[in-house]
């Protein structure tokens, strides 16, 4: 008869695998605890807000600043992509415990596709601005409503030096980045469009709405089988939101042929669109008889709406695209935001980026079984963080990380920088 199949249990090969791998995780694990704790100085790299005041520690996007001459670095003959650079002198001076230089820049560039390879440029003296390569249609960014891969480039964001302990950024009381959902509406000015592009795109995001309210107040009745009370709401709505249907697209005409976008008209379009009414539905499923189970409201257009809400839907695309266009807007010309949204905006991004867009010397945030810390052959050269702002996207959202042999670093030699993505 068949015997029963003899189990790994913990002898032979498979014990001597569970015991290898549980001997590397325990190292990991007192490597990254010895790593989190260290009470080294690190260096947090901020994005500049306000932007343009005051002194800058480099700058991520944008083109590269590199001596005349300089090689732009390739990879099988592409060039590479331009990151950023880092003024080593704005670093602290016991950061990595005092090794590597303290002058000139580094140049970060990387490959489009993944594996990636990096390339890290050190260098000095008077710098010349390169216009960095395009098409920029790499996997690490974060595809904004407005990138076209033949003219799209990182948006460029001033870096400032915040210096902090290492292991603050591990403390479990210490204050995390957040995103804060948006709460506002389209009346408060800080939520406004500012030029052509951001008023075609609230145009387009109330006519899907405007247009998807007009057809199911019609469609939805004969599709559904209604309770009499339902039927009645649908019937008694019907002219009011084939009026908004109707006035809708008169103010949206009016606004799309502005020859000019002034803040005054676009609040008085949007006091208009403010008037129109719209109904709120929601429904949760079809009950034993067949009868559609609906919650219905009563709203207006612009109103504010919560979470499940059908009309909800515009309202997170256009806010969306509208951060996306300030991105764009205050990187290169910051006066062009108007001072109600340029002020949500600066305050939304410094609560965003609390612990940086990047950091130096630490031990990452996120886990990597790389060596790394003062235990360890390897120092953190870099960690740059998933980010809306900057564009940056490293695997499922988390970070890049870039690790450099401690005695190289102490050489200034930083031709065998490696790459991990943090889990």
């Amino acid at each position: 008869m068949f015997g029963r199949k003899k189990s790994a249990g913990t002898g032979g090969e498979g014990g001597k695998f569970i015991a290898e791998f549980l001997g590397y995780q325990s190292d990991t694990d007192r490597m990254k605890d010895a790593a989190r704790s260290s009470q080294r100085n690190i260096a947090i790299l901020k994005p500049q807000i306000p932007i343009g005041v005051g002194p800058i520690a480099g700058w991520f996007g944008g083109n590269a600043a590199m001596p005349q001459g300089t090689v732009w670095p390739e990879e099988g003959g592409q060039k590479l992509l331009f990151v950023g650079q880092i003024d080593l002198s704005a670093l602290p001076r016991d950061l990595w415990g005092g090794v590597g230089p303290r002058f000139g820049w580094l140049g970060i560039f990387l490959s489009e596709k993944h594996p990636l390879k990096p390339s890290i440029l050190h260098f000095d003296g008077p710098l010349v601005e390169v216009k960095a390569p395009i098409p920029n249609d790499a996997d690490w960014t974060r595809i904004f409503d407005f990138k076209e891969p033949a003219t799209f480039a990182l948006p460029k964001w001033p870096l400032i030096v915040e210096t902090r302990s290492g292991n603050e950024l591990h403390d479990s009381d210490a204050p995390r980045a957040t995103e804060s959902p948006e709460q506002g509406t389209l009346v408060d000015p800080a939520y406004h469009p500012f030029d052509r592009q951001t008023v075609s795109l609230l145009c387009t995001a109330l006519e899907d709405a405007v247009t998807r309210l007009a057809r199911d107040i019609v469609r939805f009745p004969a599709m559904k089988k209604l309770r009499p009370a339902d039927a009645a709401w649908f019937e008694g709505k019907r002219a009011e939101v084939l009026d908004t249907f109707v006035r809708f697209f008169e103010i949206e005409g009016r606004m799309r042929s502005e020859g000019k976008v002034d803040p005054a008209s676009i609040a008085s379009f949007i006091g208009e669109l403010a008037d129109l009414n719209a109904y709120r539905k929601e429904y949760t499923r079809t009950d034993g008889d067949g009868n559609a189970e609906l919650i219905l409201e009563e709203t207006k257009l612009l109103d504010w709406q919560p979470k499940g809400s059908d009309l909800k839907l515009w309202w997170l695309l256009y806010e969306a695209g509208l951060t996306n266009h300030a991105i764009k807007a205050y990187t290169s010309t910051p006066t062009d935001l108007p001072t109600p949204l340029r002020d949500r905006v600066e305050a939304k991004w410094r609560s965003e980026t609390h612990d940086g867009l990047a950091a130096m010397g630490h031990a990452p945030l996120g886990h990597i079984y790389t060596p790394h810390g003062p235990e360890s052959p390897n120092e953190v050269l870099l960690e740059i963080h998933t980010s809306k702002i900057a564009g940056f996207i490293w695997g499922d959202c988390y970070s890049l990380v870039l690790l450099i042999d401690r005695e190289a670093l102490r050489c200034g030699d930083f031709s065998n920088v490696t790459v991990d993505i943090t889990n």
